[in-house]
């Protein structure tokens, strides 16, 4: 049985094999960073509002500032929802739940609390540019204001 495959070819063949697991998981891992940078992204917004950071949501929000009807909603939102105690957030559901390869938008709902105060829901709209290969890029796109705690965002417009 030995004599069927060359000891050449058996390296070349162990080579490749290992040659291609890397690439796979190299992939693998480029998608699952991107789910992670869609629940950072939504995260680090649901902080600069809890810490009253009217510009820094405007910021986060990608053609915001260059829309004086967005700037106008986030600067009246940020103040209900500014609180003294840190954010924690108890649930992300969204986009970044699901493997992508491509480009894709989505809305994400995020339940989040500061202090004893009850739970705040938000609808976030986020964008993935990129691939996999060249790296991706997470835009929010556009927040809502408090939903009801029960409330999915499945059907609502983007805010």
């Amino acid at each position: 049985m030995r004599g069927l495959v060359s000891r050449p070819l058996r390296i070349a063949l162990i080579a490749s094999a290992v040659a291609l697991f890397v690439v796979a998981s190299f992939l693998v891992a480029r998608v699952l960073g991107a789910a992670n940078a869609e629940r950072n992204a939504a995260v680090e917004l649901i902080k600069a509002e809890n810490a009253g950071d009217r510009e820094g949501v405007v910021d986060r929000i990608r053609g915001c500032r260059a829309d004086a009807a967005c700037v106008a909603r986030i600067r009246a939102l940020v103040p209900r929802l500014r609180s003294r105690q840190r954010a924690r957030v108890l649930r992300v559901d969204g986009p970044g739940n699901r493997l992508a390869l491509g480009e894709r938008a989505g809305t994400t709902r995020i339940v989040w609390k500061a202090g004893t105060r009850l739970p705040t829901v938000q609808c976030l709209r986020l964008r993935r540019r990129g691939d996999v290969l060249g790296g991706f890029h997470i835009d929010v796109v556009s927040v809502s204001g408090p939903i009801g705690r029960e409330a999915s965002c499945a059907g609502r417009p983007a805010p």
